[in-house]
């Protein structure tokens, strides 16, 4: 039961044809007139609610009026993810997230990637979250757009994107080289470690540079979707254009 005003017009727009059913509130109508007439269409059911319904129906009270069943959003495998690098289709770095569990800040980092133009979020397989209607929310529509892919051998997939022309660069809040400095080439994979543990030894040994990102030392880490920000807007200016 996806939610948010963001989310589900990006669902409405990228895949249609997975939406099942449509709760919104009155004040929606006009806003998502487009949907409703696709839903008569295609014979999907749709229905007007009141906002304690919409809390009720998505087990949150930032549901912004909009509320779509709708088919999960597939995950990728490393053979999806290899198919559309060799096709050119993923131009942008790629991002590794080591040990980063929570929903909210998948959320937050699918944003920031999209933005940013992410080719897609890798992760182990059966570690990286889920992506629930909370993180797809928090995304702002990002979701339907960045892959997420889940790696079932992440330190030999890893190496096996660097053989075809990737540099790992892992970073840390306590080692490497300034991101403002250090020598970012246009294939770059990015590695997020949690904020408590940090990234793991196995993924770590591989890394081709570390990165850390200057400050005052005050308090020992930013919350690792702050720093991805920061680390993907720096490979941006870098790579891309002012």
């Amino acid at each position: 039961m996806f939610h948010g005003l963001r989310g589900c017009e990006a669902l409405f727009a990228r895949r249609p044809q997975d939406i099942v059913r449509v709760y919104l509130a009155e004040e929606r109508r006009r806003q998502f007139a487009k949907l409703l007439a696709f839903c008569a269409a295609e014979r999907k059911g749709f229905q007007v609610v009141a906002h304690e319904n919409l809390e009720r129906l998505t087990g949150s009270i930032h549901h912004e009026g909009i509320a779509v069943l709708a088919r999960q959003i597939r995950r990728w495998n490393l053979s999806d993810l290899v198919r559309e690098i060799e096709a050119g289709h993923l131009p942008g770095p790629l991002l590794y997230l080591d040990g980063v569990q929570n929903p909210h800040n998948l959320g937050s980092i699918l944003r920031t990637a999209a933005h940013f133009g992410v080719g897609a979020i890798l992760g182990a397989g059966g570690a990286l979250p889920p992506l629930s209607p909370a993180a797809v929310r928090v995304a702002e529509g990002a979701a339907e757009f960045v892959p997420v892919c889940d790696l079932v051998d992440p330190v030999a997939d890893l190496k096996r994107l660097k053989k075809a022309g990737y540099s790992v660069a892992v970073t840390s809040s306590h080692r490497g080289e300034p991101v403002y400095s250090a020598t970012l080439g246009d294939k770059v994979l990015l590695v997020l470690g949690s904020e408590g543990e940090g990234v793991s030894r196995p993924i770590d040994a591989i890394a081709d540079l570390r990165l850390q990102i200057p400050g005052t030392a005050v308090v020992e880490s930013l919350n690792v979707s702050v720093a991805c920000g920061i680390a993907l807007s720096e490979i941006w200016r870098r790579t891309k254009r002012p």
